[in-house]
């Protein structure tokens, strides 16, 4: 009866602590969240899982590809989703950290309004192929420094303290290759919690990136 009762007692405590094994393996890590931004906020919870991405080309190459497979599902709710992970996590904390306190309101908005812009450009460029295309995703730092072309607008929100931006080629193609729906763009990010994070598109971040008539002068000098 000993025996037995030994035996109960370790079943026992091994089915606890399988329970309890997998009890903490399924809690998701919510160290690179991308729920903050008013239009990805309400996203469903499956949002909020362990992503982390090298920091690097590569890396961003792989954060495209959920919003890419979506997108050629047809898939458009969970393509948005996706994408979620281009927003900054609490981009007002992550503001106040690098400028002053009554720009850090204004810069929220603005990012905001910046990546929904990005998102209907991805989704334009890509909905110029037959429905169904898949694209490959390509990203390759500039061949030369953009912002020595043209300078930051003059009105230029600048940070108290250097931003570590990063700037890439990304490339979008068609599979199979097409004669056209192939796109590229210079696009800034930041990388935070594990992810890279969409700051504008072009030669700066939002925050100094100049104006169409400061571009048009600068290409014609």
């Amino acid at each position: 009866m000993r025996l037995s009762g030994t035996r109960t007692l370790r079943a026992g405590s091994s089915a606890l602590a399988l329970a309890a094994f997998a009890i903490l393996y399924a809690v998701p890590n919510y160290s690179a969240r991308s729920h903050s931004l008013h239009g990805f906020s309400s996203l469903p919870e499956s949002t909020d899982t362990l992503i982390a991405f090298s920091h690097d080309a590569k890396g961003l190459e792989s954060q495209y590809q959920p919003f890419i497979e979506s997108f050629a599902a047809g898939n458009s709710a969970q393509a948005h989703q996706a994408f979620a992970i281009f927003s900054l996590p609490n981009p007002a904390d992550w503001f106040a950290k690098y400028f002053a306190k009554a720009q850090v309101e204004q810069l929220g908005w603005d990012n905001e309004s910046e990546l929904s812009t990005y998102e209907r450009v991805l989704l334009r460029g890509m909905g110029a192929v037959p429905a169904g295309t898949r694209f490959r995703v390509r990203c390759k730092p500039p061949h030369a420094d953009p912002t020595t072309r043209m300078p930051p607008r003059p009105d230029a929100i600048l940070p108290s303290v250097p931003i570590p931006v990063e700037r890439f080629v990304t490339e979008f193609d068609p599979i199979p290759k097409l004669s056209y729906g192939r796109f590229s763009m210079l696009v800034n990010y930041v990388y935070v919690d594990g992810a890279f994070r969409y700051v504008g598109k072009g030669a700066y971040p939002f925050w100094s990136m100049p104006d169409a008539s400061q571009k048009n002068a600068s290409q014609k000098k």
